[in-house]
């Protein structure tokens, strides 16, 4: 059977390991149950290729067989991803998913779709019946040039990772998946694609061709849009021809810390201070991809090349820039660079006395880069742009400068925020901004009182904050953390941290937190999965993310993907002592016992208690009570529980001491420190759930 689009041999291409239909023969049925709902869901009758037989092995050479290269002109292809199939030599690999991501990109519509609610999908439609090793979703993710989104077919429970099947209960499953379902997103997803290629009219532009080729009509009314926006000749120029050549591409950008190039070298708040209100000014940009400012930190100071930085980054363009301070006059040099094509498309200087004037540099600046990578502004976002958040320059320097303290999260440091954050207040007592530092500095737990007495501080600093600007992200996305992470008030906090999302969707904390509910609550495991990576994607090189993300892996029970992510997080920040503790927790629940005495004598800063507790954890899991009792023992009366109570909880259930374990969760609670525990999805609770104590303490945190 014919496709229904012509020039297509099929309209959709099974492609799949044949060793992961072997056992049970879960392909053949997937494709059975796919073509019933292909039926129920098109008025045409879709063909579907699938090959049953059991081939599987590279040619004898690398050329696709010219059969199958005609079966593989087909509108939607969708490989099984399965742990097996992101394998180099596999005949999957190379000869139907490689040669399919090539075809598509090279066919008269190309690989990428946009689709009529104008979102873009691809043509390669994947579906995951397996939690991947890190080293195949990083195969996977390089050949689609992006991250991996997928209908997901995971049963996943304590130490399992296989298939979903069409009689599994979705209570028994962690990922909450029930098999009907999945299989109608894959039938919606192909019409979508589908009737974008067939009704091109009304989902975009004419089918792609070699070359980007624009009208006189679409010229005249980008540069009427340029002049419009005021901006300078020289950014009118590198605009015409840039957004030309580059009309397609990616939109995505790095700030990198400016250089204090003043003779005294005593500038540095006020370049972290410029280059994160440019970052700032950038992010509310829809459309625009803007690293946060901790990745962009890292290369603080570093003489590392723009293409390199991009490269570790995943951006396409680099911001970079210089200020030097000589009495009373500031110089400001910026310049914007094309990281793929590794050449700079536009460079200004900005000479200045006055203080004040660098709140019009920064939005000059923000507005020549947004529209040069983004080709047009709306008047929204414009006004954005143009937005400062004081008048009083002396006001934004004191704010600077406690950014500046806030960012080295310090007992100390929080201190002396603190200190300038007030004082930034007292020039400006409405500078919503400062109201909303002040907020950030007592909700991590810095200032030596309890979590409770710290957050209803901060609570008032946020009241003060939204009252001056009910659209302030910073202070929507701390107010959210507080509803939901502390309040357990889920719903409230995830109203509040989708609305600072929409404000900004740049601001990685807010989608970190936003997909930590998902996960907590049970709603959408797996979207709040995609949102914390998003979050990652955001801030790659992370600290406090990348741990966030494998720590939502140990709440999940998927412990080689949070093994995994801790020592990666490590390889960014070896000092972090957090990632130690929970990269040895997840060796242990793997029984991956050397291994993890190996992390543990590697790492000589971890607190004495804390390595008490971590061996008592590997005596438990290996089922010695009595060593476990003893470790347990060593325990000084008075220690910060705060960071290590679950792993004691689970040493506790190990020996079958459900009180004791119920009493630390309990006193957790209490003093509001369970903000990191998926209570109601780890599957290390499950002895405790049937019991009465529990039920009420997850009630208490509504949870049911």
């Amino acid at each position: 059977m014919a496709s229904i689009l012509p020039g297509f041999e099929y309209d959709i291409f099974i492609s799949y390991r044949h060793k992961d239909n072997r056992y049970d023969g879960w392909v053949s049925e997937f494709v059975t149950q796919l073509k019933k709902e292909l039926e129920a869901t098109f008025k045409d009758e879709i063909s579907v290729y699938f090959d049953e037989n059991p081939f599987d092995g590279l040619l004898e050479t690398h050329n696709v067989d010219k059969s199958l290269e005609g079966k593989l002109k087909c509108i939607v292809f969708i490989p099984i991803i399965s742990q097996t199939y992101c394998d180099p030599k596999s005949f999957a690999w190379c000869q139907e998913f490689q040669v399919f991501n090539k075809l598509a990109k090279e066919d008269s519509y190309g690989r990428d779709i946009k689709l009529g609610n104008g979102n873009v999908s691809s043509r390669i439609l994947p579906v995951r019946i397996h939690e991947l090793d890190q080293e195949d979703l990083s195969l996977l993710e390089s050949e689609l040039g992006g991250v991996l989104r997928s209908v997901e077919f995971i049963f996943k429970s304590a130490g399992v990772n296989r298939p979903l099947k069409s009689n599994d209960d979705r209570k028994e499953n962690l990922n909450r998946t029930y098999y009907r379902d999945q299989i109608n997103k894959v039938a919606n997803a192909i019409k979508e694609i589908v009737t974008a290629i067939r009704n091109p009219s009304r989902t975009q532009a004419q089918p792609r061709k070699e070359g980007p080729v624009a009208s006189k009509r679409q010229t005249s009314r980008r540069l009427l849009g340029i002049t419009s926006a005021g901006l300078l000749a020289l950014a009118i120029a590198v605009y015409i021809i840039y957004s030309f050549n580059n009309k397609g591409r990616d939109r995505s950008i790095a700030v990198i810390p400016f250089a204090d190039l003043s003779q005294a070298h005593d500038q540095e708040y006020f370049c972290d201070g410029m280059t994160e209100e440019i970052l700032s000014h950038l992010s509310r940009i829809h459309g625009l991809r803007v690293i946060s400012r901790t990745s962009c930190m890292k290369y603080k100071g570093t003489k590392t090349a723009a293409k390199d930085i991009a490269q570790e980054l995943g951006v396409t363009h680099i911001l970079e820039g210089s200020i030097r301070k000589s009495a009373d006059r500031i110089r400001v040099t910026v310049q914007l660079i094309d990281a793929v094509k590794d050449e700079h498309i536009w460079s200004k200087d900005y000479d200045f006395a006055d203080l004040k004037d660098v709140f019009s540099l920064q939005t000059s600046v923000s507005t020549n880069v947004a529209q040069l990578l983004k080709g047009s502004l709306t008047e929204k976002e414009r006004e954005s742009l143009s937005k400062t958040n004081t008048d009083n320059p002396a006001a934004y320097e004191l704010y600077l400068k406690g950014r500046f303290f806030w960012a080295l999260r310090t007992d100390k440091s929080y201190d002396s925020a603190e200190y300038y954050y007030k004082h930034a207040l007292e020039l400006d007592p409405n500078y919503a901004l400062a109201y909303s530092g002040l907020a950030d500095c007592y909700t991590l737990g810095q200032q030596g009182m309890t979590p409770v007495e710290e957050i209803e501080v901060a609570k008032i600093y946020l009241t003060k904050a939204l009252a001056l600007d009910s659209n302030l992200c910073e202070a929507l996305t701390t107010r959210g953390f507080i509803e939901s992470h502390i309040g357990y008030e889920w719903e409230k906090g995830e109203r509040t941290l989708a609305r600072a999302i929409q404000i900004n969707a740049n601001y990685s904390i807010a989608r970190l937190y936003h997909g930590n509910i998902k996960i907590f609550t049970g709603s959408s495991i797996n979207e709040g999965l995609e949102e914390v990576k998003k979050a990652l994607e955001l801030d790659p090189l992370s600290s406090s993310v990348n741990w966030a993300l494998g720590s939502r892996y140990v709440g999940l029970g998927f412990h080689e993907s949070s093994a995994k992510q801790f020592r990666k997080t490590l390889a960014i920040d070896p000092g972090n002592m957090a990632a130690v503790t929970w990269l040895v927790y997840s060796l242990i629940r793997l029984h991956k016992y050397d291994e993890a005495s190996d992390a543990l004598n590697k790492a000589p800063a971890l607190p004495t208690f804390q390595r008490d507790i971590l061996i008592g954890m590997m005596h438990a899991e290996r089922g010695e009570t009595e060593k476990a009792r003893a470790q347990l023992e060593k325990l000084p009366r008075e220690f910060p529980r705060r960071a290590i109570s679950p792993i004691l909880a689970r040493i506790y259930i190990k020996l079958k001491d459900y009180d004791s374990a119920i009493a630390l969760l309990e006193n957790g609670y209490q003093e509001r420190s369970l903000n990191n525990l998926p209570l109601k999805t780890n599957p290390s609770y499950d002895p405790l759930r049937s019991l009465p104590r529990f039920k009420t303490l997850l009630r208490k945190m509504n949870f049911e």
